[in-house]
């Protein structure tokens, strides 16, 4: 029964024995065609009905025959000699008798006799194009009941892939609509009609092969097949024994087919879902940690080495170095060779303990850097108390933990943290276990794989479904975009490159719409995008908004320009042209909606960065410029933060063309490439401007004012010879506005590396947009020029071009390997351990980078972090670590931890006190006093310069009993020394200096400059006048803030060894451990360290030594600190500003001597640095072991 319901279901046509179907007549060059009818497939019953009509179907097959050869030879131009003999005739009906006789069951068609069939037609005009006779039409319709009609001509040409040499005018017609067509270059072909094709048995392949070569090449004519009859037939045919056996075969084949029928289907997904995965695979890699194998490996190997290397040097103490390496190589592939297994399981072992380190105790990798945390605490707090503040003050939300002890009110750009929030509660109803930071860790990874899809879309309509392809491919793997958002990278940076393409996705389908009605929901949907924009990252939304306007405007005066004629001729009807009436009624709605969305929920103010925030970007990172008549003496922390720091304009080109400026040139020219068709008179444009773009590459043009003018000359001398001729052929709206966002973005990048992620869009939807170009002229040149198959010609095209990028995806794939959290187990134990033993109000102080752990950990209060740098905080603690002076240290401590907060001066205590000397150096002076004497001793000070009843309000501020305190030193300070200890030993003098002499009033009168100088500091006219002139020489920030105070840093260790009884030598410097002196012998005389820090036991002494001073090679003095770690000495070297200070103390020489910290806890990562957190003793203990001399 089920042997029944298969026949009944499926056909099967095996087309490898339907031999001699076609048979072609040798005459003078042509050939007509000669079939075989073939009648109905009969099984055992049937036999005898065949019998019967076996002659006359003959018959049939030969008058067919002939009709059709004349047929052809009209319809072809080929001219028929003579008709088949009766003896040619008769033979054909012995052939069909026999081939009856010998099965019964099936029907042999020879593909052999089809001349052509896989051979490309050459023939002119629609002599490829064969058309049935129409007396043999209707004749197979009166024999429907017996025959099946086979007609190939819906296959023609369907292995050629061309249909010969066209009219040219059809060709000049497609060449025309190729852009407009979209998707026709992409590649489809439609197994549809052809259905059981491919199973031919091999004795037909072979068959086919022999004709084939034996064909004559002039004659190409293509002969189509059409199964499309047979479609709903059943039983015409039985399975044969062998059919059956093969069913299993060709059902696959069939699977196969309409697989590829549903890629065809569904192309556009599928180009979208392989960027997808690839953007997905990439970020997920910090959840399983995969260099911790590299780690492993290389740790046990090494292990492994040493041990070897030791046991060689012992057995062989006398064999040279060289002979002992082989030894010792030849012996360690030996030992790997024997103990494979066993090393494996060591190296697994240890990559499980690196990965342990890094991952909490459900083994959830931390999240890898230091804002995540941040927004990971607001995302708690709303999913708490439905608010991301810790308390509500007045109505209004309020962060305790920053600006300690004051706090403030939270931020308003907290999209992340309301979306995060919303996002937990749904993943964790389908699985309760996951934790809130396990979620939070792959936000990145849906954000930016989100970021994938307008990509593609905005490039598709510039390069078609390839260029759409490569544009988000790009995207997904940019390591710039990459290192930012991978999983537990969980900060607002996924939301400047997925809202800024939304939102451009959006801008260009409203200037290609056909409908008003749509072009108003465009424009409010883009009003809502960039209010959420402004939302999520409340600094630079401003800049994507004012690239849609100044586009968008421009387009508008182009096509004013180009139409001048019927500007000038009617207004109306230029104003009620589609262009015009469209692209005015998206920026007009656009504006207005996004102001009031802006301004109703975030303010006013917030709106009007679109103006204001680009005039003020370039001076985002200047040092001592004068804002609203107060002179800026305080320190631009932003002049250091690391993703802030200014790039060159080559570093920008290398990091966003996966580091080589070709891939910059390709992006640049696809911008121009939507300027031209390649066709028509311009058709010079294209290869001019790759020229031009290759020739200011090869320039290696490093101003960057120069560079961006030649970049946008290209674009401009098309754009404005376009204007000049009135060339309504060309739509410059894409190339406007990809301009406007590549050039701009460009500009900022070198402004701080943080803004290559802008870029990043711009760059994929350029290099996407080239590429597809690129792969539709490449592949029509190639197919028509050496006359090869079109899918071919698209195929090694696009093997090519793909070829390209495994070097970026190869980089983008180790990026992504290398991504480990900073943080881990030590950090968490060293905070976890301050949150269980301490008071709620207690005070968390260090330098600023890693304020969000301490906040979120420690779950405890900071003076600053990372939301909060730029402030004067950066001085006062930056000063807590630079001085040698305990007491300035506690002071300090105490002063921000009494009035801390969002306070001019860092504090309520610089604020009064500045309200009355109207001079913020004086001020700082002031506080510099007060902060080191008692409470009474500061009495004295403040009651010069406050009335008695603001006296006690002072003492309350700088004196007061303050909250417990927890200062933490850790490795990674040292590296930062330099930024602290420049902020630490700011000048408020020099600062003012700076300011007073840049400002207008100042910087072109040295007479009114040196007055200024000598009355308010005392210096001579020559001094004066030197100053002047060294302030004016000034040029950059960079310049200022080392005018203004130095860069005190660390320049490593050095090992000790002894050397008599009471010295020890380390390097160069010898340290005479009882006379307290060290010394170096130079070769010309003896000298010193300008200081020197002696830890020796339970006792610390500083030096100073002021002759003959060791100088570094940036002209500062060296200092050295002698380090006693119980085994041994070691010596720290570094600038002799640090030598007494109490970062050096805490850090290096375990605090000894000090008198108000304590060792509250020592931890040490699996990366060997230290976490060492101290508690601040308030009264101090009364005797300390130190001195100073």
């Amino acid at each position: 029964m089920e042997e029944k319901k298969e026949d009944d279901d499926a056909i099967e046509i095996d087309l490898s024995r339907l031999t001699n179907f076609f048979k072609r007549k040798k005459k003078a060059g042509a050939e007509p065609e000669k079939a075989a009818d073939t009648g109905p497939k009969s099984g055992s019953n049937a036999k005898e009905s065949i019998e019967t009509k076996e002659d006359k179907n003959a018959e049939k097959g030969i008058s067919r025959l002939k009709e059709e050869a004349q047929e052809k030879g009209k319809l072809g131009g080929l001219k028929i000699v003579d008709e088949p003999s009766e003896k040619e005739l008769e033979k054909e009906r012995e052939r069909i008798k026999e081939a009856q006789e010998e099965n019964d069951d099936e029907i042999n068609i020879d593909f052999g006799k089809i001349k052509g069939f896989f051979s490309k037609a050459k023939g002119k005009g629609g002599a490829g194009k064969e058309e049935k006779p129409k007396s043999a039409e209707h004749k197979a319709e009166d024999d429907n009941d017996d025959e099946i009609r086979i007609d190939f001509s819906k296959i023609k040409g369907f292995f050629s892939g061309a249909k010969g040499k066209e009219d040219p005018k059809k060709e000049g017609k497609s060449e025309t609509n190729d852009k407009a067509e979209g998707d026709d270059d992409e590649i489809n072909i439609d197994f549809s009609r052809i259905k059981g094709i491919f199973s031919s048995k091999s004795e037909g392949r072979e068959s086919e092969k022999a004709q084939k070569a034996e064909s004559p090449k002039e004659d190409d004519d293509e002969v189509g097949i059409d199964f499309s009859k047979l479609k709903n037939i059943k039983n015409i045919f039985k399975k044969s024994d062998d059919e059956k056996r093969e069913s299993h075969e060709d059902e696959v084949q069939v699977d196969f087919r309409k697989g590829w029928e549903f890629i065809l289907r569904h192309k556009v997904l599928l180009l979208i879902l392989i960027p997808l995965f690839f953007s997905v695979f990439l970020r997920m890699q910090p959840a399983y940690l995969p260099i911790t194998d590299d780690w492993a490996a290389s740790s046990v190997i090494s292990s492994i080495q040493g041990q070897i290397s030791s046991q060689v040097n012992q057995q062989y103490p006398n064999l040279p170095q060289q002979n002992r390496d082989i030894l010792v190589n030849n012996q360690m592939q030996g030992f790997i060779e024997q103990n494979k297994a066993q090393i494996d399981e060591q190296v697994r072992a240890t990559s499980d303990y690196f990965k342990s380190k890094m991952k909490d105790d459900s083994g959830q990798t931390y999240l890898l850097e230091i804002d995540p945390y941040f927004w990971l605490r607001y995302t708690e707090n709303i999913m708490e108390s439905g608010h991301p503040g810790d308390e509500l003050r007045n109505g209004i939300e309020w962060d305790n933990r920053m600006y300690a002890p004051g706090g403030r009110p939270v931020p308003y750009d907290r999209f992340h943290a309301y979306l995060s929030s919303y996002l937990i509660p749904a993943v964790r109803a389908l699985n309760p276990d996951a934790s809130p930071m396990a979620i939070f860790f792959y936000m990145p990874v849906l954000l930016s794989a989100l970021a994938v899809i307008p990509a593609f879309f905005i490039a598709r309509k510039i390069g078609g479904n390839f260029g759409g392809f490569i544009a988000a491919f790009v995207v997904a793997i940019h390591p710039s975009f990459l290192t930012r958002t991978a999983a537990g990278f969980s900060d607002t940076d996924a939301y400047n490159v997925l809202f800024p393409l939304l939102i451009a996705w959006v801008f260009i389908e409203a200037l290609d719409s056909k409908s008003l009605r749509k072009t108003a929901a465009l424009a409010a949907i883009n009003s809502i995008l960039i209010a959420l924009y402004c939302f999520a990252w409340g600094g630079g939304w401003w800049y994507i908004f004012d690239f849609v306007l100044a586009s968008a405007a421009m387009y508008i005066g182009y096509f004013a320009v180009v139409h001048r004629k019927e500007l000038f001729s009617s207004l109306r009807e230029f104003l009620d042209s589609w262009a015009i009436k469209n692209s005015m009624l998206f920026i007009a709605l656009f504006f207005i909606l996004s102001g009031i969305i802006i301004s109703a929920t975030l303010g006013l103010g917030r709106f009007q960065q679109f103006y204001s925030s680009p005039m003020g970007f370039a001076r985002l990172k200047e040092v001592g410029i004068t804002t609203g008549g107060i002179a800026t003496v305080w320190p631009n922390v932003f002049t250091t933060v690391a993703e802030q720091n200014p790039a060159s304009l080559g570093s920008v080109i290398s990091q966003i063309g996966f580091g080589t400026a070709p891939f910059l040139l390709l992006a640049l020219a696809g911008v121009t490439l939507t300027l031209s068709d390649g066709k028509g008179r311009k058709k010079w444009f294209v290869p001019a401007s790759i020229a031009w773009y290759a020739a200011v590459f090869a320039l290696n043009v490093q101003n960057l004012n120069l560079f961006l003018l030649l970049a946008s000359i290209p674009i401009a001398a098309r754009i404005m010879l376009a204007m000049i001729e009135a060339d309504k052929g060309i739509d410059i709206k894409y190339s406007i506005f990809l301009a406007i966002w590549f050039l701009v973005t460009i500009y900022a990048s070198t402004k701080g590396v943080r803004f290559l992620l802008l870029l990043v869009p711009a760059f994929g939807i350029g290099f996407g947009a080239a590429f597809g170009r690129i792969y539709e002229f490449s592949h029509k040149y190639i197919s028509g020029s050496i006359h090869i198959n079109q899918s071919l010609s698209r195929f090694i095209v696009v093997a090519l071009l793909l070829a390209l990028l495994i070097g970026p995806y190869r980089a983008a794939a180790n990026t992504a390997r290398n991504e480990i959290p900073l943080f881990n187990d030590n950090w968490r134990i060293s905070l976890e351990k301050i949150r269980d033993n301490s008071k709620e109000d207690a005070i968390v102080n260090s330098w600023w980078d890693y304020g969000h752990w301490f906040k979120y950990w420690a779950d405890r209060a900071v003076t600053f972090d990372g939301t909060s740098q730029n402030t004067a905080q950066a001085h006062w603690i930056g000063k807590v670590l630079l001085t040698e002076d305990e007491d300035m240290a506690v002071g300090i401590l105490r002063t921000l931890d009494c009035s801390g907060g969002v306070f001019r001066g860092g504090s309520k205590a610089f604020g009064m006190i500045d309200n009355h000397t109207r001079d913020q150096p004086e001020a700082v002076d002031v506080l510099n006093e007060a902060m080191v004497l008692d409470r009474e001793g500061a009495r004295k000070v403040y009651e010069r310069y406050l009335e008695d009843e603001e006296v006690e309000q002072m003492l309350e501020y700088t004196h007061c009993s303050p909250p417990e305190n927890f200062f933490i030193t850790s490795e990674d300070m040292v590296a930062k020394s330099g930024v602290w200890a420049h902020f630490g030993s700011w000048d408020f003098n020099r600062a003012l200096i700076y300011n007073y002499l840049k400002s207008d009033a100042y910087r072109n009168d040295i007479e009114k400059s040196a007055q200024f100088l000598q009355e308010r500091f005392g210096y001579s006219k020559d001094e004066a006048e030197k100053i002047f002139f060294e302030v004016q020489s000034i040029t950059d920030s960079t310049g200022a803030n080392n005018w203004i105070a130095p860069w005190p840093g660390y320049a490593g260790t050095a090992g000790c060894s002894q050397k008599g009884n009471d010295s020890i030598v380390c390097g160069n410097v010898e340290f005479n451990l009882t006379a307290m002196d060290s010394f170096a012998d130079s070769g010309q005389g003896i000298l010193h360290p300008a200081k020197a820090g002696f830890h020796i036991g339970g006792n610390y002494t500083l030096k100073s030594f002021e002759e003959a001073p060791i100088v570094l090679t940036n002209g500062r003095n060296l200092g050295m600190a002698l380090v006693d770690n119980g085994e041994g000495f070691t010596a720290v070297q570094m600038d002799a500003d640090l030598t007494g200070s109490m970062f050096t103390r805490m850090f290096y020489q375990e605090g000894i001597g000090l008198k108000h910290f304590e060792k509250f806890s020592d931890e040490r990562t699996i990366f060997g640095g230290r976490i060492i957190v101290w508690k601040v003793d308030w009264d101090g203990i009364e005797e300390g072991n130190s001195t100073a001399a």
